[in-house]
């Protein structure tokens, strides 16, 4: 699912297509929407998922309405991650602040929960997270749990329960205390997509039963930046539907639009060599008036394909304190949709081989750790009380292996 960063929702929310065109794109042809979330749009492709973070634009009215997404599939992130990193009040921003955008705005939201994961940390000599301690955490999530559990009034909407922990120890102390409250699935976050972390939470969902659960449809992961971890994501999809289990696992990233700041842009996707994407970076230090006027960028996508001048695309200066400063806000906004077409047409490629349902084919098409890591998967639902195969788990992908 992709995840739109701030400033692209600000875009989104306060300019129509004809102001966008007109900050973003004078220098391509057709100037198609980018708003590629609604079908009914003429965009440059189209991709009905879209992450949206209710802690950051819970203020705004009608938010879905105004940036056109009614018949988007929206994800609402209630905001948890936020408060996590005090970039939220949390005394104001409440469960029922969360909840009424999350039904107002969203198709699939889970909870609030209050993570545990920036415990400790300090920033300029304070804490990063507002709350004291696990339990603290715990207890509020329990708490925002149970109000969504009493107070939702959409049935049609996916609402996701939320577990944390570093450990299957972990893991089940939370779930203990948590799954009394029963919803549509799962989330958990704070792994950056580490096999290691995510493996022996699905297991122990597994275990417990809540997979198995009529009413259980979804298992979503927060934050997820590897494309190996993608990857693994789609072979687990296999290995679940093999088991009879109906549950739709999916993931969200910012990758495709937040690199931008730093110049980057996909170039390839690498699937024997390597895996991801290949990129290379248009940085702030290269003198682009040297740009021959018959440049093009080295791509054939749809967005690439419309750049008529990428001269003129690429010199965008501004003057600060006599200096003059070059400007990428063009780029940051027109080469994000570059990344996320470049991104989608690599994971349907993969999805493409897994569909062939024969391991020759994955293993003529995979580096061999990756078929070796399938096979690992494998065994490790096979055999589930495996201390063989947790062991080998952890040194592969809690030793730095990813």
């Amino acid at each position: 699912i992709p995840a739109y960063s701030d400033g692209l929702m600000s875009m989104f929310y306060s300019k129509d297509d004809n102001q966008i065109a007109k900050e973003n794109q004078e220098d391509f042809s057709d100037k198609k929407s980018l708003r590629i979330y609604n079908k009914d749009f003429d965009s440059y492709f189209h991709n009905p998922y879209i992450l949206i973070s209710a802690g950051s634009v819970y203020k705004k009215q009608d938010f879905r309405k105004t940036i056109h997404a009614e018949n988007s599939i929206v994800f609402v992130d209630s905001g948890g991650y936020n408060l996590a990193h005090s970039t939220l009040d949390h005394k104001r921003y409440t469960d029922k602040i969360a909840l009424e955008f999350s039904e107002a705005n969203g198709d699939i939201f889970p909870i609030l929960d209050r993570p545990t994961f920036t415990l400790g940390m300090m920033r300029k000599g304070k804490p990063v997270s507002p709350y004291k301690d696990y339990n603290e955490c715990l207890n509020l999530s329990v708490n925002s749990a149970k109000y969504y559990y009493e107070n939702r009034s959409r049935s049609d909407a996916t609402i996701l329960n939320v577990i944390q922990g570093q450990t299957v120890n972990q893991i089940e102390s939370w779930y203990k205390e948590i799954s009394k409250y029963e919803f549509e699935g799962w989330a958990y976050g704070g792994t950056k997509g580490n096999l290691g972390r995510i493996l022996p939470a699905l297991k122990f969902l597994l275990n417990s039963g809540e997979l198995a659960r009529e009413s259980c449809k979804m298992f979503h992961i927060f934050g997820v930046t590897s494309n190996e971890s993608m990857i693994y994501f789609q072979y687990l999809q296999l290995v679940f539907e093999r088991m009879g289990i109906d549950l739709q696992i999916t993931y969200d990233s910012t990758y495709w639009n937040r690199t931008c700041v730093y110049g980057s842009y996909m170039t390839r996707p690498r699937y024997i060599v390597g895996l991801g994407m290949e990129s290379m970076e248009w940085t702030n230090s290269i003198n682009y008036k040297e740009l021959s006027k018959d440049f093009k960028l080295p791509c054939h996508c749809p967005i690439c394909e419309d750049l008529d001048d990428a001269y003129g695309f690429f010199n965008n200066y501004k003057m600060e304190k006599g200096e003059e400063v070059i400007i990428f806000k063009k780029f940051n906004n027109m080469i994000a949709f570059h990344n996320l077409y470049l991104q989608l047409e690599y994971l349907e490629n993969v999805r493409r081989i897994f569909s062939s349902g024969m391991k020759d084919v994955y293993e003529a098409f995979f580096p061999q750790k990756i078929c070796d890591n399938f096979k690992l998967i494998d065994d490790y639902f096979n055999n589930i009380d495996s201390d063989k195969c947790d062991a080998l788990l952890n040194k592969k992908f809690l030793s730095g292996y990813i």
